[in-house]
């Protein structure tokens, strides 16, 4: 971290603090309620290819470092809660924020505020982490700490505004108009649109719905392209010792076949994740999963043997082991294979379709109410 980094760290928590502090004296209402929230997590991973040992390997967001002790992340936010105004501020630092932030905001990871519509509807806008995905981009978050290649591939962040319904226990859903796929600043005119409905089903099981639609090419580039993504995951548990995630996205994009620009592309992908609960300290997780994005507009594009142009596909499968030793701690242990079409020239080494992977991380998280 350079010398200013800390300091502006330092300077936006003392002054959102200071500015909610005083929000909250000038309340005449229900009393508003701050809350002060802190996570970090710690690395050390080795990969089987023979990219560079400082480089950030490709296609993974937590612990992407080879050969090295790391920061995942540290990051502390604060929320104020009234009755009729809310807002957060989250700021995060590390090789997870390194791997797949903006470079304009890095170190913002939300920074938003919302008001009350009317009764259980709500009005948020600003920075927010992105409403798409299966699974979370931390790790405290996961059944595991790696992500799927899935997850890499969607978005993080995203700019803007949403609308809000939170008056059921069984049901709630989002509106969002963003900036774009991936974007605190856009690089159109246009704007994305996108939906969340989550229902749970029984006491055990959850299914969510999210989408994104809007327009990814520049101004100037003609015939446009018009992107619709979609997400869907199933999440629950079977008894007291099972848990289960299963999900998958599909995507469309419109004038983008790599042969033919004026037909639609389409991607895949799909994942399905299973946790054993030895005790309540101890488990063991698993998970599969399968990417496809022949045409490369989520992905890029890769070069194959032949040197011909096409977009990622592969398949992985991971396990790991967890420990607890609190409820806000863990110490995990995971190992993960990526296999690849051997025709795409893919990870830097002499068999390029398949690469190894094993972490260790531990981690330790707070919510702590200061007023």
């Amino acid at each position: 971290m350079s010398n200013g980094k800390p300091l502006f760290f330092c300077l936006m928590l003392g002054a959102t603090l200071l500015s909610w502090n005083a929000l909250a004296q000038d309340s005449t209402q229900i009393a508003p309620q701050v809350t002060l929230s802190g996570y970090t997590d710690v690395y050390y991973a080795t990969f089987s290819d023979e990219s560079p040992t400082e480089a950030l390997q490709p296609y993974t967001t937590v612990s992407p470092r080879s050969d090295h002790f790391g920061l995942n992340v540290a990051q502390l936010s604060v929320n104020y809660q009234a009755e009729r105004v809310r807002g957060t501020v989250t700021l995060h630092y590390g090789d997870i924020a390194q791997a797949t932030w903006s470079e304009t905001f890095s170190m913002v990871q939300e920074a938003n505020m919302g008001i009350m519509l009317f009764e259980d509807w709500w009005l948020d806008a600003g920075f927010f982490a992105t409403h798409i995905g299966t699974e979370s981009f931390l790790p405290k978050n996961n059944l595991l700490s790696s992500t799927a290649v899935a997850t890499f591939n969607e978005p993080f962040f995203q700019s803007g505004a949403r609308v809000s319904y939170e008056g059921s226990e069984d049901f709630s859903a989002q509106f969002h108009v963003v900036s774009g796929y991936n974007f605190f600043l856009d690089v159109n005119d246009a704007k994305s649109v996108g939906v969340l409905l989550s229902y749970h089903l029984s006491e055990e099981w959850a299914l969510t719905y999210t989408n994104l639609l809007g327009r990814e090419s520049l101004d100037d580039v003609t015939p446009s392209q018009l992107r619709f993504y979609h997400n869907l995951y199933l999440n629950g548990s079977l008894g007291d010792k099972l848990q289960l995630i299963i999900g998958g996205d599909l995507g469309t994009q419109t004038n983008s076949q790599l042969d033919n620009s004026d037909a639609t592309a389409l991607m895949y992908n799909a994942l399905g994740t299973i946790r054993y609960q030895f005790t309540s300290a101890w488990s063991v997780t698993a998970r599969g999963e399968i990417f496809s994005d022949p045409e490369g507009f989520i992905s890029g594009t890769l070069p194959t043997e032949a040197g011909r142009e096409e977009g990622l596909q592969l398949t992985g499968l991971t396990l790991g082991a967890e420990y607890r030793p609190t409820d806000y701690s863990y110490v995990r242990i995971e190992g993960r294979s990526l296999v690849t079409d051997n025709s795409l020239v893919l990870f830097d080494q002499g068999a390029n379709d398949v690469r190894y992977e094993w972490m260790v991380t531990t981690g330790f998280y707070f919510d702590h109410i200061i007023r």
